[in-house]
Protein backbone atom coordinates (compact mmCIF):
# COMPACT_ATOMS: atom_id res chain seq x y z
CA UNK A 1 0.00 0.00 0.00
CA UNK A 2 1.39 3.38 -0.68
CA UNK A 3 -0.62 5.77 1.54
CA UNK A 4 1.04 8.92 -0.72
CA UNK A 5 -0.11 7.39 -3.67
CA UNK A 6 -3.95 7.37 -2.54
CA UNK A 7 -4.33 10.54 -1.71
CA UNK A 8 -3.10 11.97 -4.93
CA UNK A 9 -5.49 9.53 -6.92
CA UNK A 10 -8.02 11.15 -4.62
CA UNK A 11 -6.96 14.59 -5.40
CA UNK A 12 -5.92 13.82 -9.26
CA UNK A 13 -9.76 11.86 -9.76
CA UNK A 14 -11.61 15.56 -7.95
CA UNK A 15 -9.64 17.86 -9.53
CA UNK A 16 -10.66 16.32 -13.42
CA UNK A 17 -14.50 15.34 -12.40
CA UNK A 18 -15.64 18.61 -10.30
CA UNK A 19 -16.45 20.56 -13.33
CA UNK A 20 -16.07 24.63 -12.85
CA UNK A 21 -14.03 24.87 -9.77
CA UNK A 22 -11.15 27.43 -10.11
CA UNK A 23 -8.81 26.45 -7.59
CA UNK A 24 -7.98 22.92 -6.27
CA UNK A 25 -5.24 22.03 -3.61
CA UNK A 26 -3.64 19.39 -1.38
CA UNK A 27 -2.73 22.80 0.79
CA UNK A 28 -5.78 23.73 3.21
CA UNK A 29 -6.37 27.88 2.86
CA UNK A 30 -8.63 29.56 5.44
CA UNK A 31 -11.48 30.72 3.86
CA UNK A 32 -10.51 34.32 3.72
CA UNK A 33 -7.53 34.06 2.31
CA UNK A 34 -9.06 32.52 -1.07
CA UNK A 35 -10.12 35.88 -3.26
CA UNK A 36 -13.44 35.51 -4.93
CA UNK A 37 -12.31 35.24 -8.01
CA UNK A 38 -10.12 31.92 -7.06
CA UNK A 39 -14.04 30.39 -5.75
CA UNK A 40 -15.17 27.32 -6.66
CA UNK A 41 -11.95 26.35 -4.48
CA UNK A 42 -11.95 22.92 -3.76
CA UNK A 43 -9.02 21.66 -0.67
CA UNK A 44 -8.57 18.40 0.00
CA UNK A 45 -6.83 17.45 3.08
CA UNK A 46 -5.74 14.18 4.47
CA UNK A 47 -7.42 12.83 7.96
CA UNK A 48 -6.06 9.92 10.30
CA UNK A 49 -5.84 6.55 9.23
CA UNK A 50 -7.60 3.47 11.00
CA UNK A 51 -5.34 -0.11 10.76
CA UNK A 52 -7.45 -2.90 12.35
CA UNK A 53 -5.65 -6.49 12.08
CA UNK A 54 -7.66 -9.48 10.34
CA UNK A 55 -5.96 -12.87 11.06
CA UNK A 56 -4.43 -14.66 8.45
CA UNK A 57 -5.10 -11.32 6.21
CA UNK A 58 -3.75 -8.40 5.12
CA UNK A 59 -4.46 -5.13 7.83
CA UNK A 60 -7.99 -3.47 6.94
CA UNK A 61 -7.18 -0.05 6.61
CA UNK A 62 -9.75 2.99 6.53
CA UNK A 63 -8.00 6.15 5.42
CA UNK A 64 -9.21 9.69 6.23
CA UNK A 65 -9.72 13.12 4.34
CA UNK A 66 -11.64 16.08 4.69
CA UNK A 67 -12.61 17.89 0.90
CA UNK A 68 -13.27 21.90 2.15
CA UNK A 69 -15.74 23.39 -0.16
CA UNK A 70 -15.63 27.38 -0.69
CA UNK A 71 -18.13 29.30 -2.80
CA UNK A 72 -19.06 32.82 -3.33
CA UNK A 73 -21.92 34.00 -4.66
CA UNK A 74 -22.56 37.65 -6.11
CA UNK A 75 -25.63 37.54 -7.22
CA UNK A 76 -27.36 39.50 -3.67
CA UNK A 77 -30.92 37.32 -4.75
CA UNK A 78 -29.75 34.46 -4.58
CA UNK A 79 -28.79 32.46 -1.69
CA UNK A 80 -24.93 31.19 -1.63
CA UNK A 81 -26.66 27.77 -0.94
CA UNK A 82 -28.00 27.41 -3.95
CA UNK A 83 -24.18 27.49 -6.10
CA UNK A 84 -22.65 25.20 -3.13
CA UNK A 85 -25.66 22.53 -3.58
CA UNK A 86 -24.26 22.05 -7.32
CA UNK A 87 -20.87 21.62 -6.26
CA UNK A 88 -21.88 19.10 -3.51
CA UNK A 89 -23.61 17.35 -6.14
CA UNK A 90 -20.75 17.80 -8.42
CA UNK A 91 -18.44 15.94 -5.65
CA UNK A 92 -20.92 13.02 -5.16
CA UNK A 93 -20.77 11.93 -8.83
CA UNK A 94 -17.26 12.47 -9.05
CA UNK A 95 -16.86 9.89 -6.58
CA UNK A 96 -19.86 7.41 -7.62
CA UNK A 97 -18.10 4.24 -8.95
CA UNK A 98 -16.95 4.05 -12.77
CA UNK A 99 -18.66 1.80 -13.70
CA UNK A 100 -21.59 0.95 -11.89
CA UNK A 101 -23.13 -1.70 -13.51
CA UNK A 102 -19.74 -3.53 -13.34
CA UNK A 103 -18.05 -2.38 -9.96
CA UNK A 104 -20.56 -0.56 -7.24
CA UNK A 105 -17.14 0.61 -6.00
CA UNK A 106 -15.15 3.52 -6.90
CA UNK A 107 -11.50 2.06 -6.53
CA UNK A 108 -9.89 5.24 -7.40
CA UNK A 109 -7.94 3.26 -10.63
CA UNK A 110 -7.72 0.35 -8.70
CA UNK A 111 -5.78 1.75 -5.96
CA UNK A 112 -8.07 1.01 -3.56
CA UNK A 113 -11.30 -1.39 -2.83
CA UNK A 114 -13.41 1.45 -1.83
CA UNK A 115 -13.90 5.61 -1.49
CA UNK A 116 -16.76 7.32 -0.62
CA UNK A 117 -18.68 9.92 1.00
CA UNK A 118 -19.16 9.17 4.76
CA UNK A 119 -20.83 10.80 7.52
CA UNK A 120 -22.44 14.44 8.02
CA UNK A 121 -21.52 16.94 5.12
CA UNK A 122 -20.95 20.36 7.64
CA UNK A 123 -22.24 23.44 5.50
CA UNK A 124 -21.88 27.08 6.55
CA UNK A 125 -23.87 29.89 4.63
CA UNK A 126 -23.85 33.30 4.28
CA UNK A 127 -23.53 34.35 8.14
CA UNK A 128 -23.63 38.36 8.33
CA UNK A 129 -20.25 40.04 9.09
CA UNK A 130 -18.57 37.05 8.64
CA UNK A 131 -19.20 35.03 5.95
CA UNK A 132 -21.60 37.24 4.34
CA UNK A 133 -22.04 36.24 0.30
CA UNK A 134 -19.68 32.73 1.03
CA UNK A 135 -20.94 29.35 1.81
CA UNK A 136 -18.82 26.66 2.92
CA UNK A 137 -19.13 22.27 2.96
CA UNK A 138 -16.77 20.32 4.57
CA UNK A 139 -17.05 16.80 3.13
CA UNK A 140 -15.76 13.63 4.99
CA UNK A 141 -14.15 10.76 2.73
CA UNK A 142 -13.27 7.40 3.76
CA UNK A 143 -10.95 5.42 1.41
CA UNK A 144 -10.88 1.38 2.23
CA UNK A 145 -7.39 -0.43 1.41
CA UNK A 146 -5.65 -3.42 3.09
CA UNK A 147 -1.86 -3.39 3.66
Amino acid sequence: MDSEAIYQALFDRLSTHVDGVVTVSRRLRHFNNVQQIERPALFITQGNQQEGPVKGLNAKIELAAELYLYIHEADKEKPPSAQLNVFVDRVRAAIKPDFPEMCEYQTLGGLVEHCWIDGTIEVYEAVENMLDDQAIAIIPVRILTTN
